[in-house]
C-alpha cells in the first residue's frame, strides 16, 4: 500500500495512476478534496516557461491533461483559448521577444501584432498571442480522477505530522495519534510540503506564498485568452465574468485566505482600463490561496539519496502545478511501482539544490 499526504491535483492523480496499475492506496487530507491550492486557482495551462526544462515538461504534460479531459467521467472542459501578453514596458517586450526565439526553436510558437488589432481591448502597445495555450475546470479534473477509481482509495481526514521511520526506511506516518503503515510516503502537500518535511528532520525549499483571484460581474463573452499585463492577468468565463488576479510578489508565509481591499482595487483598475464596455464593472466575489513556491519557482519531484528509503515528494510547482498534476501522477507512479525513471525525475530532483543545477523558471504567472 502507498500512502499519499494531500488529496489535492498531485496527490489524487498519483491515487489515480496507482489504481490504473492495480495499486490501491490511503490518501491523508486535513480538510477535503481539493482544499488548498488545487481548488484555489484560475484553471489555466500553457506550454509558455522561461526554461527550456519546463517547456519541455509542458510539451509532454499538456497533451496528456487534454487526452484525460476526453477519458474522465467528468468534464474539465478542457479548451483551447491562447495566452495574450500585453507589453506595456520595454522590459516585458524584451523578455518576451527573447522568448519568442526559445518557443519556435521547441515548436510552440506565438506571433507579435499590435494590442489595437483586438477589439476587445484599449491598448496601443505591442501583443503577443501563444494560441496552443487554454483553460480547464480544476475541480472536474480531480474530482473526475477520485469519482475513477475511488473505491481503490481509502480517503482518512487528518493531519499527517510524525514520519515513522525505521532503520533508514520509511514504515509509515502518524495521524490522529495512529500510525498507518507503508513502506512509501509520498508527500504532495503543496505550499505545506516544506512544513511537513522540515518537521520531520529533512530540508525542503517548498514555501507558501499568498496570492488572490477576482471574477467581475458578465460581460459579453470576448475575452478568450488569458491577457497578462505587467500588472494583472484576467480572462473570461464561460458564463462571461472576467477572472483573474494581481502579478505581484508577497511575503512568503501562510497567510490568512482572507482577499484585500487594496488587490481588488488593483485589479479592477486595470480591467477597466483595458477591455472595452467594462468601465463600470464591479467583483462579485474573490478568493486567496498559495503559490508552492521553490528557490528556481521549479516544481520537486522523486527523491533524495539522503533521505530515508521509500519517501517520495511531488510539490513546489510555483503556480503551475493544477496543469501538471496528471501528468505528474503517471510520472511518480511508473517510478513508485515500477522504478521507471522519467528524465524529468533527474531534472526536477530535490537533490538539484544541494548540487546547484537550479532549474531557473522566470515566468511565474
Amino acid at each position: 500500500m502507498v500512502v499519499i499526504l494531500g488529496a489535492g491535483g498531485h496527490g489524487i492523480s498519483l491515487a489515480y495512476h496507482l489504481a490504473k496499475k492495480g495499486v490501491s492506496s490511503t490518501v491523508i487530507e486535513m480538510s477535503r478534496i481539493n482544499y488548498g491550492s488545487s481548488g484555489r486557482n484560475a484553471g489555466r495551462f500553457r506550454y509558455h516557461f522561461y526554461t527550456r526544462e519546463n517547456v519541455e515538461f509542458a510539451k509532454e504534460a499538456i497533451p496528456y491533461l487534454l487526452k484525460m479531459c476526453k477519458e474522465l467521467p467528468l468534464n474539465p472542459v478542457c479548451v483551447k483559448t491562447g495566452y495574450l501578453w500585453v507589453l506595456e514596458d520595454e522590459k516585458t517586450l524584451d523578455v518576451i521577444k527573447k522568448m519568442d526565439g526559445l518557443w519556435k526553436s521547441m515548436g510552440v510558437g506565438g506571433k507579435f501584432l499590435d494590442c489595437s488589432e483586438i477589439d476587445y481591448l484599449k491598448s496601443e502597445s505591442q501583443c503577443y498571442l501563444a494560441p496552443q495555450d487554454g483553460a480547464f475546470h480544476h475541480d472536474y479534473l480531480t474530482f473526475g480522477m477520485y469519482e475513477e477509481v475511488k473505491e481503490e482509495i481509502t480517503l482518512i481526514t487528518g493531519e499527517a505530522k510524525e514520519l515513522v521511520v525505521s532503520g533508514g526506511k520509511v514504515k509509515g506516518v502518524k495521524v490522529n495519534g495512529k500510525v498507518i503503515n507503508s513502506d512509501v510516503v509520498v508527500v504532495t502537500l503543496g505550499a505545506w510540503s516544506g512544513k511537513f518535511m522540515k518537521e520531520n528532520g529533512i530540508s525542503l525549499p517548498v514555501e507558501p506564498e499568498k496570492k488572490e483571484i477576482f471574477i467581475t460581474e458578465d460581460l459579453r463573452y470576448r475575452v478568450k485568452p488569458l491577457v497578462i499585463t505587467p500588472k494583472v492577468y484576467f480572462s473570461h468565463t464561460l458564463k462571461g465574468e472576467i477572472i483573474g488576479g494581481v502579478e505581484d510578489v508577497r511575503e512568503r508565509g501562510f497567510l490568512d485566505f482572507n482577499v484585500s481591499l487594496e488587490r481588488t482595487i488593483l485589479f479592477l483598475r486595470d480591467v477597466r482600463r483595458l477591455i472595452k464596455g467594462a468601465e463600470g464593472i464591479r467583483v462579485l466575489r474573490g478568493w486567496a490561496g498559495y503559490y508552492e513556491m521553490t528557490p528556481d519557482h521549479s516544481h520537486v519531484m522523486g527523491y533524495s539519496e539522503s533521505w530515508p528509503e521509500g519517501l517520495f515528494v511531488d510539490a513546489g510547482y510555483s503556480g503551475h502545478g493544477m496543469m501538471f498534476s496528471p501528468y505528474s501522477g503517471k510520472v511518480m507512479a511508473d517510478l513508485i511501482l515500477d522504478n521507471v525513471k522519467s528524465r524529468f525525475i533527474d531534472i526536477f530532483s530535490p537533490e538539484r539544490f544541494e548540487k546547484n543545477r537550479l532549474v531557473d523558471e522566470r515566468m511565474v504567472i
